[in-house]
């Protein structure tokens, strides 16, 4: 490579030359996904259609999409019911069995590192926190989003089943466009619908099934009217369209007090974190303030009363601006 004709380049040829690189790139990745096909909407559109389009087998996709569902009951209480669950919500491609012999080889690896440097007992708390604790709240989060991105998506898919109803499509018909044209979540939960169905599952079964995988009550409201209009008749496309204006209507109104309650969240995280960052800050200006007095036989049990009270009032903070609507 010629180094000195590098050195010589003007910043606008440099930019020319790399305009004109990342413009052959594009041209190439366009025509790499004219040739492979990759640009088929229809075999992206959600996890249950690639599988599909991969000639995954029908019975290793419903495995695979309700893998973890089995442990969903929502009647089952206790925090390993509560680790079930967020797995199941959060469709993680790994069974209980797998996700805890992770998270368990995690914990010894993080025992034996923090032990050498922590005295036992903090290294046993740092343990269960990075290992366990952590890792459920970034699962619950993720749960959480799913959950809130498929009840965000399920008044167009009921929107797009009530068109069909009304041209005079089957029903099998609409479950089957929203499952091939719907991303994940909705397009794959919406599958499995259509797929349950098939193998000659009542329409209400496979909607409650439905509403105790997600555990939504937009969900739940949906699997009501489905089963109200399947004994007692009726236009189940007039239904669908009144339910879609309901949950959006709700999610509007979700939305407008999670924005007029946004101060007082704001106010509880200050209030919660100000107390670490003062003693952060007292403690790097001046190290003598609590070196002196961190032999004290007392000092330990008042920190940790100090942090239970802390961590208590950010709960109650947190009560007192979550509504739940």
């Amino acid at each position: 490579m010629n180094i000195e004709f590098i050195r010589s380049l003007l910043p606008e040829e440099v930019i020319v030359y790399l305009m004109i690189f990342f413009g052959a790139l594009l041209i190439f990745e366009g025509f790499r996904q004219v040739i492979s096909g990759s640009a088929n909407e229809i075999q992206h559109k959600n996890r249950r259609m690639r599988m599909i389009a991969d000639g995954v087998g029908e019975k290793k996709i419903t495995e695979a999409l309700i893998r973890n569902n089995a442990f969903g009951n929502t009647r089952n209480k206790g925090p390993v019911a509560e680790f079930q669950r967020a797995l199941a919500h959060a469709n993680v491609p790994f069974g209980f069995g797998a996700v805890m012999l992770i998270l368990t080889a995690l914990a010894v690896v993080i025992f034996i590192f923090s032990s050498r440097w922590l005295p036992l007992p903090f290294a046993a708390l740092a343990t269960l926190v990075l290992s366990y604790l952590l890792p459920y709240a970034i699962l619950n989060r993720l749960a959480e989003a799913r959950l809130d991105k498929l009840t965000e998506q399920l008044p167009d898919a009921l929107d797009l089943m009530a068109r069909g109803l009304r041209v005079g499509h089957p029903l099998n018909v609409t479950l089957r466009r929203v499952a091939r044209d719907m991303p994940d979540p909705i397009g794959s939960e919406f599958g499995i619908i259509e797929d349950r169905i098939r193998h000659g599952i009542d329409l209400p079964t496979a909607f409650r099934e439905f509403a105790d995988r997600i555990d939504r009550e937009d969900v739940h409201y949906l699997s009501v009217c489905v089963g109200i209009q399947h004994g007692s008749g009726g236009n189940l496309g007039r239904v669908l369209l009144v339910l879609s204006r309901v949950i959006r209507d709700r999610r509007l109104m979700k939305k407008k007090i999670h924005a007029i309650s946004s101060e007082g969240r704001l106010s509880g995280l200050i209030l919660t974190m100000m107390p670490f960052l003062i003693i952060g800050v007292v403690h790097t200006s001046t190290p003598s303030f609590f070196g002196d007095v961190m032999d004290h036989p007392i000092f330990m049990p008042v920190v940790i009363v100090i942090m239970v009270m802390i961590v208590l009032q950010g709960f109650i903070l947190k009560l007192l601006t979550d509504f739940d609507f």
